[in-house]
């Protein structure tokens, strides 16, 4: 059953819209404050004048102070339709000289202005200013308070909060879609490559297009451009293998099928005995074909070297006792020079005795009896220097890199060989972060085959090739 996954849009969202609606509540219990705040300002303005108004209708008499508060002043303070007013006019001692309700004094005394200050009366919270109005003495101070309720403070609030919340619903819903619109736009590029890459096939290995990308879409398509890039290399490096491999196959399957057919139509005799050892060279030439064309696909992935200590002294008498016999036979001495005590190289111990074997092989082949091929090892710098000289035709200066391509020959060639000897030994070479170069032998005769391998692992540099 197919998982269904959360589009990248919704992801966004998901982490977008969260905190916007926080802020948007937090926003409006801000404002609720705010306006809350110059709601209480307004209304404690005219708590303030009720208060002094009110202490100015003291007025002495001969006992000491008097309250004169006509009935109609009276109810002009008292009358609210939405408040409860409450007004009380004391001294120092308590003794109410006028009011219609006994209300809480103040924690502190503020000479010369109204006090305000919040408490509560019959249960209800209310909001007191609070004045004084001095005397001769302390005691004929009267102490003059006016208090309400908060009901109209409260509807103010809510009133300005009702006409600003559908506004504000309408701008959260417009900033939502916005969101919605412009979150599909900015992964529209995302988009348009996923269509790109979907419409392709195995063949297609050309760049996406990075016109118009943002910043960080075009880095992840350049390097996809450049994996692609790597890729189309490779497959193209593989069809040209196997286009090159299927012609090399051809021609000694075709000659070893002819060689078949002859001993078939031949009597027994000396005839058929020279044509079944035809047969028997042309299957090791093949084989030997095939070997080299297997050794080089594994050398050009090197990524899977395997890496261990290898002998080198070990390593080349093993490849020298293994050819000696081809050498014998064509009349060529093999002598080997290897410096003492060099140490172990590491690295890949069945491609890096291939690689010797493959350069070896061709100084035998190439060279002409009676000639002398010259193997001499030692360490430099970190590295292992290892040559092999022959006393051959040798290799132009002009076709020194050239024969480094695959089933390609020097002109000078004469001995059968397949042109992988030297393709084989530069892909594993660099493997292994090393070098091959080429040089002419000792009086500029015959072909010197040099390579330079670092003793302890090197990261693979693609542009060490010969020269």
């Amino acid at each position: 059953m197919r998982t269904e996954r959360a589009t990248l849009r919704r992801g966004l969202l998901r982490w977008l819209l969260p905190p916007i609606l926080a802020l948007t509540v937090l926003w409006v219990w801000a404002t609720h404050g705010v306006v809350l705040h110059f709601a209480n300002l307004a209304h404690d303005r005219a708590l303030e004048d009720s208060a002094r108004t009110l202490a100015g209708q003291v007025v002495p008499d001969g006992a000491g102070l008097a309250v004169d508060l006509p009935p109609a002043a009276r109810r002009m303070l008292e009358f609210d339709e939405i408040d409860t007013v409450y007004f009380s006019v004391t001294d120092r001692s308590g003794r109410v000289w006028a009011g219609n309700r006994a209300l809480p004094a103040a924690d502190i005394e503020v000479d010369g202005d109204a006090h305000l200050y919040d408490g509560t009366v019959d249960g209800r919270r209310v909001r007191l200013a609070e004045f004084v109005t001095r005397g001769e003495v302390r005691d004929h101070d009267l102490l003059v308070r006016v208090a309400e309720t908060l009901n109209k403070r409260e509807l103010m609030a809510q009133e300005v909060m009702t006409y600003m919340l559908a506004p504000q619903a309408v701008f959260v819903t417009g900033l939502a879609l916005f969101l919605w619109y412009g979150v599909g736009r900015g992964i529209a590029p995302l988009q348009r490559v996923s269509a790109a890459i979907a419409c392709r096939n195995h063949a297609d290995m050309g760049p996406i297009d990075e016109q118009g990308l943002p910043a960080e879409v075009f880095e992840q398509v350049h390097v996809i451009n450049q994996l692609m890039e790597r890729l189309g290399h490779t497959l193209d490096a593989q069809k040209r293998f196997m286009a090159d491999a299927t012609h090399q196959l051809r021609t000694p399957i075709t000659v070893l099928r002819t060689q078949v057919e002859l001993v078939l139509r031949t009597a027994e005799g000396p005839e058929r005995e020279r044509l079944l050892r035809d047969m028997d060279a042309a299957c090791a030439r093949l084989a030997r074909l095939a070997n080299q064309l297997l050794s080089l696909s594994r050398a050009e992935a090197g990524a899977s070297l395997a890496r261990a200590p290898v002998v080198v002294s070990t390593m080349v008498e093993d490849v020298v006792a293994a050819l000696i016999p081809a050498a014998l036979a064509r009349g060529i001495e093999v002598s080997v020079d290897i410096e003492p005590g060099l140490p172990a190289l590491q690295g890949d111990g069945v491609l890096l005795p291939e690689m010797l074997a493959n350069i070896v092989d061709n100084a035998i082949r190439y060279t002409r009896p009676p000639g002398e091929v010259v193997i001499h090892a030692q360490a430099h710098d970190d590295h292992l220097l290892l040559s092999v000289s022959d006393s051959g035709p040798g290799i132009s200066i002009v076709e020194r890199a050239q024969v480094f391509e695959r089933f390609r020959r020097g002109t000078s060639a004469r001995a059968e060989g397949s042109g992988l000897g030297l393709a084989i030994a530069r892909e594993i070479v660099q493997a292994h972060g090393g070098r091959i170069d080429l040089a002419s032998g000792a009086d500029d005769n015959g072909l010197q085959v040099t390579l330079t391998i670092p003793l302890s692992p090197q990261p693979q540099d693609p542009s060490a090739t010969g020269s």
